[in-house]
């Protein structure tokens, strides 16, 4: 159920340590998009199992706060037609109740693009430019941050957003997603 990714210990990554709950099936990943897609609150809630455990072996490294990798573009949070309800603000409460940790938002996702449908290379790039400290961050982000985001696929994503943070005062930054994709 709760993996840690070998991709941690495989690349230079800019992140301390990721989990995942489970791996990506086509099933899970069709589930993923209905909640997605359609207001799907029990969807989330069968996703998060296994959560709090996840979170709890964290519970000793004191951390200091979470946020969600925006996932869309400057001033809106994603297409209500096409994005009514993310996911992982399910994660997000099981993470404020279990370790007690407040949300912060210092990054902003200043590309419309999405990584989705991009190719392996692709992704980095994107990545590479799609993120930005917000100016009443800079320099100021807590040393311990855990950064939650729905899918693991490549790592572009949370990595980029990883070092960004790192930049900006962070010592360490630990991943976790619903699903992690493992070719």
């Amino acid at each position: 159920m709760d993996g840690v990714c070998d991709y941690c210990t495989s690349r230079n990554v800019f992140f301390t340590e990721a989990r995942y709950l489970r791996e990506r099936t086509d099933l899970l990943a069709e589930v993923l998009n209905k909640i997605k897609s359609r207001y799907e609150y029990p969807l989330s809630l069968f996703l998060s199992i296994g959560a709090k455990t996840a979170l709890q072996s964290w519970g000793n490294r004191g951390i200091d706060a979470c946020l969600l990798l925006p996932n869309s573009s400057p001033g809106r949070f994603g297409s209500f037609s096409l994005r009514p309800f993310s996911p992982i603000r399910e994660l997000l409460s099981i993470a404020e109740k279990t370790l007690g940790l407040p949300r912060i938002d210092p990054l902003f996702k200043k590309s419309r693009s999405r990584q989705a449908g991009k190719s392996y290379a692709d992704r980095f790039f994107h990545a590479r430019s799609a993120w930005e400290i917000r100016p009443s961050w800079q320099g100021r982000c807590p040393s311990k941050l855990l950064l939650l985001d729905d899918v693991f696929t490549t790592g572009a994503s949370v990595n980029e957003a990883s070092r960004i943070l790192l930049e900006n005062g962070t010592k360490e930054v630990y991943i976790l997603t619903y699903l992690r994709t493992i070719e």
